[in-house]
């Protein structure tokens, strides 16, 4: 009697032991998903669904083509991340930013065209917007230097992609202009928040009654997942910027 009484205490110890370790765990990826999206913000201008049209450079001149993407927030996993799809990309057909090591960097890993061969590349964001990514073994033929700069109060997406000539110097290879879908270029459009990650509203959502708005499938699959987090977590941000 006495030795299955102390295994049912010790199983019930145990028990909370483990409670208490997955709490911790799930607080700390929460923490660093969290990270990673206050790292993102300064990017998140990217997410939407673009269309447009590339055009090579030099001896690249005439070469030409359409091209699509759509852009979001990937929250699979313990890290946050911005994700791209591009099925007629020149030069991608997928890619995926995350957070550098130290703060206002960036990674980025490419799905190369025509396979599924991955290339990497690093970079942060210069003084005046762009983010130019470089390349971490430069592959003959493919971009070593990639610059995405925000154009007509985000609106347009410009992508230039540069060839390494020798160490440190760069020539364009290709550069690649999108339009954001529904931006209606020209005219004034009415820019919504999403509540997950402070970007541009893209679809509705409903809470209590009252429509929200979020920017991607990513940033819907994570309200649709834990409502009252997320509009815990926005409530708090808003209250934040109120007080500065």
């Amino acid at each position: 009697m006495f030795n299955r009484l102390s295994n049912l205490i010790l199983i019930s110890a145990l028990s909370v032991c483990a409670a208490q370790v997955a709490a911790a765990e799930t607080k700390a990826s929460d923490e660093k998903r969290d990270a990673d999206k206050k790292a993102l913000a300064p990017i998140q201008s990217y997410v939407g669904d673009w269309k447009g049209v590339g055009g090579g450079r030099g001896e690249a001149a005439k070469d030409a083509w359409g091209e699509e993407s759509e852009w979001g927030y990937d929250f699979k996993g313990a890290r946050a991340a911005i994700v791209f799809t591009a099925p007629t990309g020149k030069f991608f057909t997928a890619g995926r930013f995350e957070p550098g090591e130290k703060t206002g960097a960036y990674t980025f890993t490419g799905t190369v065209t025509g396979s599924k061969a991955k290339e990497a590349y690093s970079g942060e964001m210069t003084k005046d917007g762009d983010l130019v990514m470089l390349a971490a073994t430069p592959a003959d033929g493919r971009p070593a230097r990639i610059t995405l700069s925000l154009v007509a109060k985000g609106k347009r997406l410009v992508t230039t992609f540069e060839r390494q000539v020798r160490k440190g110097t760069y020539a364009p290879v290709a550069e690649l202009g999108l339009t954001r879908k529904g931006s209606g270029f020209g005219k004034d459009v009415d820019m919504r928040e999403c509540v997950v990650t402070g970007g541009t509203g893209k679809s509705a959502v409903q809470y209590k009654g009252q429509t929200y708005y979020v920017c991607c499938g990513g940033c819907l699959d994570e309200f649709n997942d834990n409502p009252d987090k997320v509009m815990a977590s926005w409530k708090k941000r808003k209250d934040e910027q109120r007080a500065k």
